[in-house]
């Protein structure tokens, strides 16, 4: 499995963040993801855009050894599940086969912005309300404050730009705004964007390069200008 880095401080319990984009909350028996966005290759291609195949397959690739490295019995997505319609989608049959090969694994979703057919998709995930809670904590989808709890979130899809990495010099990146007690997740799937973003002095930032998730002061984490 591709290594973590230090626990993250959320309070209630140890989170363990990992280089594949997940969280681990072993007191939970618990893997964490958000954004992971079945079918938006589809939905692209459908447009027009000529981009290539085997997303679904290698973003449940990425899961399937996550769940077998952490031995996890739970599965919670958080928002995001879907990105476009459900029905007669190219990546069903690979998601039925997936299921069925981990149906001892129990899959939570809180409701995310591109859900709206996840209820009626068959898909064989319990659908939480859009603010769960549990155990200390807050799941949601968009990285909402919480007076109660330390909040877990997606949405935003954070990405860090560093110097001479890769084409586009950006990577995915776990922010957990301290003052706000906000963890803010990458998004899971390998076919997304991302969104840079500017911490505070004392967040923590930890960064998804290959297999290590790498500690970064704050300060050099710095947006590109425009």
């Amino acid at each position: 499995m591709p290594s973590s880095a230090p626990d993250l401080d959320l309070g209630p319990l140890r989170a363990v963040p990992l280089a594949d984009r997940a969280l681990h909350l072993p007191a939970l028996d618990m893997l964490v993801i958000a954004d992971l966005h079945l079918g938006k290759g589809d939905v692209f291609r459908r447009a027009g855009l000529a981009l290539p195949r085997g997303g679904t397959a290698g973003d449940l690739g990425r899961l399937d050894t996550l769940v077998a490295a952490t031995a996890a019995g739970r599965l919670m997505i958080l928002g995001d599940v879907l990105h476009g319609a459900a029905n007669a989608a190219a990546w069903r049959a690979q998601w039925q086969a997936w299921r069925e090969a981990h149906a001892a694994l129990r899959i939570e979703a809180v409701v995310g912005n591109h859900d709206r057919a996840l209820a009626q998709a068959g898909l064989g995930i319990v659908l939480l309300e859009r603010v769960h809670r549990e155990a200390g904590l807050v799941f949601r989808h968009d990285p909402q404050t919480d007076a109660s709890a330390p909040v877990l979130a997606g949405h935003l899809h954070p990405v860090v730009r560093m110097h001479g990495v890769g084409p586009a010099n950006r990577l995915p990146a776990f922010w957990l705004a301290r003052a706000r007690r906000v963890l803010t997740l990458p998004a899971f799937s390998a076919f997304t964007g991302g969104a840079e973003f500017r911490p505070a002095p004392d967040d923590a930032v930890l960064v998804c390069g290959g297999d290590a998730v790498v500690p970064l002061p704050a300060r050099a984490v710095r947006p590109a200008a425009g």
